[in-house]
Formats: structure tokens, C-alpha cells, sequence
């Protein structure tokens, strides 16, 4: 695994845990529809990018 590779791996774990954090803030109480849908695309992009970030370091 180069460096490169390395750090694209390490940048896919930061953004696999901040896709996380936008899973669990979408699930509390008292927020508003619009909310909710941001936060969910918010989520799929940031696990999106870590899995393209995870299957690159791989290659």
C-alpha cells in the first residue's frame, strides 16, 4: 500500500464516521421535515465518498 493509499483510507474512515454522525442526528426528536432530508443526503454522500475512498486504497 503506497501513501497515498493510506491516507485515501484513513480520509474514507473520517468520513464513513461523519456519515455516522448525520445517521444518528437524523434520528432525533423534534426536527423538522426539511432537516431530516438534508441530513439524510448529507448522510448518503458522506458513507458514499468513504466507500469510494475505501474501494480506491484496495486498487
Amino acid at each position: 500500500m503506497t501513501d497515498l493509499q493510506w491516507y485515501v483510507y484513513l480520509i474514507g474512515f473520517l468520513f464513513f464516521f461523519i456519515g455516522v454522525y448525520f445517521y444518528y442526528q437524523k434520528r432525533k426528536e423534534g426536527i423538522t421535515e426539511k432537516q431530516i432530508l438534508f441530513r439524510n443526503r448529507a448522510m448518503y454522500v458522506f458513507l458514499t465518498i468513504a466507500l469510494l475512498c475505501v474501494g480506491y486504497s484496495w486498487l
